[in-house]
């Protein structure tokens, strides 16, 4: 058996994130999906909770008929040390074969721990990019086609466009938030 690796923040989870889940399940039998960043949370790079995340990914992925056999979700706290990410993040899940991603400096640091690499297609990245994404749910503008029906009814339930309007205002918004500026 293969397992993979998928690290996202999944702010919020999009149908990208689908796909591309389902792309890795061609790769491999299992996809271990970090939902990295678990303690931070209402900023405007990070409005959701580690366990609203978790809970959105769960609907998304049961309404795409991905069996749950087929993959681990697990959320992981982030500790703000490029050095030492990988081995915590080893730490928190099974052992895996591969990381999936695209990203340059995730895709160095799991290089630099001898963990195998594959890059991921860019699906339709002009669409599933969480923080134009972001700034839609903020603004009100439609996101049916870019969400999940039920992470979109969930988003609006938990008022994530009101959260994410409070805390684009904030001074942390325009100054500068520690906890926003990573991976």
């Amino acid at each position: 058996m293969r397992r993979g690796l998928f690290v996202g923040r999944f702010q919020p989870p999009h149908l990208g994130h689908k796909e591309l889940i389902e792309y890795i399940l061609t790769q491999v039998d299992e996809v271990v999906i970090v939902i990295a960043a678990a303690q931070v949370s209402h900023n405007i790079k990070n409005p959701l909770t580690g366990g609203q995340r978790l809970e959105l990914m769960r609907i998304m992925l049961s309404n795409s008929n991905i069996e749950s056999s087929k993959y681990w979700l697990i959320q992981i706290p982030d500790i703000f040390d490029n050095g030492l990410w990988v081995s915590h993040l080893k730490r928190f899940i099974p052992k895996v074969d591969v990381a999936f991603g695209n990203n340059p400096f995730t895709t160095m640091l799991f290089q630099d721990a001898g963990l195998e690499t594959k890059n991921t297609p860019l699906i339709k990245r002009d669409l599933f990019e969480s923080r134009q994404i972001r700034e839609k749910i903020r603004n009100g503008d439609n996101v049916e086609d870019l969400l999940d029906r039920d992470v979109n009814k969930l988003l609006k339930e938990w008022k994530i466009a009101e959260r994410l309007k409070a805390v684009s205002s904030s001074d942390s918004a325009k100054f500068g938030d520690a906890n926003s500026n990573f991976r």
